[in-house]
């Protein structure tokens, strides 16, 4: 039996298959909140990389509290994404996070920097072993292709390029060494050592030996594709050990002595054990006397 439509119905007359549902209503708002979360996402993505940015090129100095507000309305960005971009960077430990104040850019001390190299070189020698053995010849043609780009930037003395496509170069390397643990364990790492890469390219600290540590930088590059390519493992792990001991020294001679007088955010902690840092003096002992009566 058919019951007559009611009068002034929108879907009178259309067939079954073409009338609107709930079911389709609801569909279309389900696609609506999706679209809503992919674009806060993308917000969210958005403003982690220019606020990492800003860290690592010392927009944003050691020590320094972040202004949410002043920064959401210079990056043009609202207040959530924002706030999700600076969680993710404290648990990169680029920002600390101090309860009832705030976020504050993580400060640089000499201990966090031995303790970092100790831990990044041991697992760069492991990353090169492994990749030595598992690389493939399209991962060997990418890092060509990468350290060609990094050695065209350091012509140009574009330094936040040269230190993020040292890092891609080195990421490649991570990759290829086809070990997803390692690979994430190394991922958080670089975080850290992007700043202090180009920490020591400012202008004030900029060493005078700097362009002999670009060429050899560039050619320990070198020496690691011909390595990898030929499954030259110890090699290529020599090569990337002195690669991070020179990377070290460059580090050090940047943070001691001139860092301190530069940069009052640094920790003033001495590089040597038994050795002030600068500006302190150490009190001379004591000379002893000889017992009166004994010669």
């Amino acid at each position: 039996m058919r019951f007559p439509q009611r009068a002034g119905s929108p879907n009178r007359g259309l067939p079954a298959s073409s009338r609107p549902t709930r079911g389709g209503r609801a569909g279309r708002r389900g696609e609506a909140m999706r679209n809503r979360s992919q674009t806060k996402e993308r917000l969210g993505d958005r403003a982690y990389a220019l606020i990492r940015e800003r860290i690592v090129t010392l927009k944003l100095l050691p020590g320094q509290q972040i202004d949410e507000a002043l920064l959401g309305k210079t990056l043009a960005i609202g207040r959530t994404p924002v706030r999700e971009a600076l969680q993710r960077l404290t648990a990169e430990k680029l920002l600390d996070s101090v309860p009832g104040r705030g976020f504050f850019v993580r400060p640089v001390s000499i201990d966090d920097v031995k303790s970092l190299f100790e831990v990044l070189t041991a697992l760069e020698r492991f990353a090169v072993h492994l990749a030595a053995q598992r690389i493939t010849p399209e991962e060997v043609r990418r890092l060509a292709e990468v350290s060609e780009r990094h050695k065209a930037a350091m012509a140009r003395q574009d330094f936040l390029k040269v230190t993020t496509l040292n890092s891609d170069f080195h990421r490649l390397i991570h990759e290829a060494a086809h070990n997803s643990f390692l690979l994430n364990a190394l991922k958080g790492m670089y975080h850290q050592s992007e700043r202090l890469a180009f920490l020591t390219y400012t202008k004030e600290a900029h060493p005078k030996n700097m362009e002999v540590f670009n060429r050899k930088a560039i050619e320990d590059h070198e020496r690691l594709i011909a390595h990898l390519a030929a499954a030259e493992g110890e090699n290529a792990v020599e090569v990337i050990t002195a690669h991070f001991q020179r990377f070290f020294l460059r580090v050090c001679h940047y943070m001691e002595p001139r860092v301190y007088a530069l940069d009052p955010f640094l920790k003033q902690e001495p590089l040597h054990p038994g050795r002030p840092a600068p500006g302190r003096s150490v009190p001379r002992p004591r000379r002893r006397e000889a017992p009166r009566g004994k010669t």
